[in-house]
């Protein structure tokens, strides 16, 4: 709280929960081989099998996007010679986004079953497409957990709140709920059915009112 020239600022603080409707999963794919020739080769192969398996699934060439391609020396300390390189490994990464109501944990699956050995998966993202009704809910929140704060620090300086002089809307601290982003829960039976659960939707708002 601050208060300069008959005004009072309050930081005030929303949170909302709602359930993501897609998620993005990160694909892994991998291939070691004695020369780079050979291991491109191979982990093209194994790319274009899983780009392959997922527009048979019905996947959408727009939700499928490459993001990164490295290749990595791969080399051994031989006494008396030095470091001697064994090999490359090409390594590459798909992003793929994918709806919870499409039958998602069958199109992972059969994902990761067609690349074999060259393929895993890194992670996944769940997304709330649209988060601005969350949004709004959360902003109507902050607002009102600012107010309350501003009113009892008005009180205990004997003034009472003016107008709104200015408003600034701003992230949540490091630390605190990340917006549109959460982690879904998974049941552990034989299906690895992959539930969205709930996403936190925070906004943190300053506002500075007159006092009266």
């Amino acid at each position: 709280m601050s208060e300069s020239n008959n005004s009072i600022t309050v930081t005030g603080h929303g949170a909302v929960q709602t359930a993501p409707d897609f998620f993005t999963i990160n694909i892994g794919i991998e291939a070691s081989q004695p020369t780079v020739r050979d291991a491109y080769s191979q982990a093209g192969e194994a790319l274009n099998a899983v780009n392959a398996k997922l527009q048979t699934l019905g996947v959408d060439r727009t939700a499928i996007s490459s993001s990164t391609l490295d290749v990595r020396v791969d080399s051994r300390w031989q006494e008396g010679v030095g470091t001697v390189v064994t090999g490359y490994t090409v390594s590459s990464t798909l992003s793929v986004s994918l709806r919870y109501d499409l039958g998602a944990q069958d199109i992972v699956a059969a994902v990761i079953d067609v690349g074999n050995n060259n393929v895993r998966l890194n992670g996944m993202s769940p997304v709330v497409s649209d988060p601005s009704a969350a949004q709004d809910k959360a902003r109507a929140a902050a607002w009102a957990d600012a107010r309350r704060a501003a009113e009892v620090y008005a009180q205990l300086a004997g003034r009472t709140l003016g107008t709104v002089e200015k408003v600034h809307e701003g992230n949540i601290p490091s630390g605190g709920p990340r917006p549109m982003m959460a982690r879904a829960a998974m049941a552990m039976d034989s299906s690895m059915a992959i539930e969205p659960g709930q996403s936190d939707v925070s906004i943190a708002v300053q506002i500075t009112w007159l006092l009266s």
